[in-house]
């Protein structure tokens, strides 16, 4: 069985109330880089890939951002995501940053795993104009959070240093550290470097994102010798533990860390210090760093992938959380605070507590071992049957597939009656399941069963309507031939110039929203025909199968056979000799391959 929603995330933790290190941070043309004075960080260089997703604060992909690792650039997709193909990565940290117009700038810090596609999702907070003020004699611009910022007369400048008179345009964000959603757009991720020049993780009271400019859209700052206030409020739920003086971070561009840059007073719960430029600022707690491991299995010893793990510090708010999801192994690694009293919970896919358990306090690292979770809190569901062809024979070749929460199971099934058997969410009530016929292309309508036990659904009929939005694939190791089915699948087509390189593209993707499966490959044209020496491989990996073939390979062979107008199919086939780098050493196999997609 191959669960569609398992990746596998490291994570560092966060403490006060949440994190996982994702994206924003301010831009400007002329941006201010908080200095870190004699930091020389360890770098441990390792050849990796990225496949990350953009996003704006609605889910919606964001299109054409431009996204920088290192020296490498690219763009995201129609659907927002970009690739990175076996590029140099840090594993001591890896910093992805994303541009748009229209956005605060995006970016991720995370820990690459060598020879392993590394996933990165940004979602980009909007740069909106949200308040002014007259330069000449400052002002306070607030949020509807209630944090402000306090301007002194006469203390903005323009890029080329002299001070600016005019209307100073403001856009702002306040980050709710109480509120999960903060996970998604704090920039980098909760890693410091103190006054001491040393490496810390952090605990977050909140923080915010400013930007200044003036009518034309010339970026401005604070001018040299001037400050300006930052009143920052503080949950009710996390005020009984709030310092009454913290840290002031900002946050550097260059490492994609947090930068300690002066304090703030905690005063009728706000938190309120004084900041002499602007970039992201974060109150944050810092903690010596150690490293946390665990495998998280059921009572069979069977591993529980994309499982979300949480670690929180135990405290009456309860909300200092840091999170990451488990591997396909079961395993999960991070970083968490030294010497305090944790608290670590699993979560199930619908975000539904299934295991705790207090831990620490831990003074080096830590390994675990392996935890066990009840059975029973695992919300199983267990789906039997046979699937049949339109003849009544029971299908040599097949896929039951099982949707329900916007989320896909499927297994293989092969000429005996099948047992599909999965994790559900207590508050599932029924299933979909259709079956198809990947001899000949054929698939059942759904028919339900219930959740959270055993169901069996007898006899599915694979006859029902020829099956389409699919892209089929068999790969030829020499020693296995598996096939896999990526359903749906998608086309689209792309008429603009697209690096020198044709004028018309069809592209086709297979994507899953998790982001564990990502095929992605275009053709040079818009019509039915031979495209063998005009194809190209963005990226096409499937780590449930170990498959990973390479940015910028072509298969040898690529026929498109029908191109019908919107509504209708586009079917064709492919074949080609790849590198498969997700098994080590990287071997060469045969992929061969159909698709038979619906056009939107």
């Amino acid at each position: 069985m191959k669960n569609l929603g398992i990746y596998c995330l490291l994570f560092i933790l966060a403490l006060s109330s949440c994190r996982d290190n994702i994206d924003d941070v301010t831009t400007t043309e002329d941006p201010f880089v908080p200095p870190i004075i004699n930091y020389n960080p360890q770098t441990l260089p390792v050849n990796g890939s990225i496949t990350g997703f953009v996003a704006d604060e609605a889910g919606e992909p964001i299109i054409n951002a431009d996204v920088k690792v290192g020296n490498e650039t690219t763009t995201t997709d129609d659907f927002g995501h970009f690739f990175f193909t076996d590029i140099t990565l840090d594993t001591n940290g890896t910093v992805v940053s994303v541009k748009k117009a229209g956005y605060f700038t995006g970016s991720r810090r995370f820990y690459a795993v060598e020879n392993e596609t590394n996933r990165v999702k940004v979602e980009m907070l909007s740069n909106s104009i949200t308040d002014s003020f007259d330069a000449t004699s400052g002002g306070i611009v607030t949020t509807p959070d209630g944090a402000s910022i306090t301007f002194s007369p006469n203390s903005i400048k323009k890029t080329d240093g002299t001070i600016y008179s005019g209307t100073v345009n403001v856009a702002t964000k306040w980050l709710d550290p109480s509120n999960p959603r903060t996970l998604d757009q704090m920039p980098g991720n909760l890693q410091g470097v103190n006054s001491e020049v040393e490496e810390v993780v952090l605990g977050t009271y909140g923080m915010m994102a400013v930007e200044l400019e003036s009518d034309a859209g010339e970026s401005l700052n604070i001018s040299e010798g001037n400050t300006a206030t930052l009143n920052m409020p503080v949950p009710a739920s996390l005020q009984a533990n709030a310092p009454a003086e913290i840290p002031l971070w900002s946050f550097n561009d260059q490492y994609g860390i947090w930068v300690e840059e002066g304090k703030a007073t905690l005063q009728s719960g706000i938190y309120i210090g004084e900041v002499s430029h602007f970039s992201f600022w974060n109150c944050d707690f810092p903690y010596p760093l150690i490293t946390f491991e665990a495998v998280i299995e059921d009572d069979n010893g069977n591993p529980l992938p994309n499982y979300h793990v949480a670690i929180s510090i135990n405290t009456a708010a309860g909300a200092f959380t840091g999170s990451g999801y488990t591997c396909p192994d079961g395993s999960i690694t991070g970083l968490i605070p030294a010497d305090q009293d944790l608290v670590l919970e699993i979560f199930d896919i619908c975000g539904e507590v299934i295991y705790s358990q207090n831990i620490g306090p831990f003074a080096d690292d830590v390994n675990l071992g392996t935890i066990t979770v009840n059975p029973s809190t695992l919300n199983v569901t267990t789906i039997t049957g046979e699937l049949l062809d339109c003849d009544g024979v029971s299908v040599a070749e097949g896929v039951v597939m099982v949707q329900f929460s916007g989320q896909t199971v499927y297994e293989y099934v092969s000429g005996a009656p099948f047992e599909v058997t999965f994790s559900t969410c207590s508050s599932t009530t029924d299933v979909d399941v259709i079956g198809v016929d990947l001899s000949n292309l054929m698939q059942s309508d759904p028919v339900t069963a219930g959740a959270n036990g055993t169901y069996d659904v007898g006899d599915i009929t694979a006859c029902d309507q020829q099956l389409t939005d699919y892209i089929l694939i068999t790969v030829d190791d020499g020693m296995n031939v598996p096939t896999a089915i990526y359903s749906p699948a998608q086309v689209y087509q792309d008429s603009t110039v697209a690096g020198g390189i044709g004028t018309s593209f069809s592209y086709l993707d297979g994507n899953n929203p998790n982001g564990d499966i990502v095929i992605f490959f275009n053709v040079d044209g818009l019509s039915a025909g031979n495209y063998d020496g005009s194809n190209f491989i963005e990226v096409f990996s499937d780590f449930g199968n170990s498959w990973s073939f390479g940015q910028g390979e072509t298969f040898d062979t690529f026929i498109i056979d029908e191109y019908g107008d919107v509504g209708d199919s586009i079917i064709g086939s492919f074949g080609g000799t790849l590198t498969n780098w997700a098994v080590q050493p990287a071997v060469q196999v045969d992929v061969t391959g159909e698709f038979n997609i619906i056009r939107q």
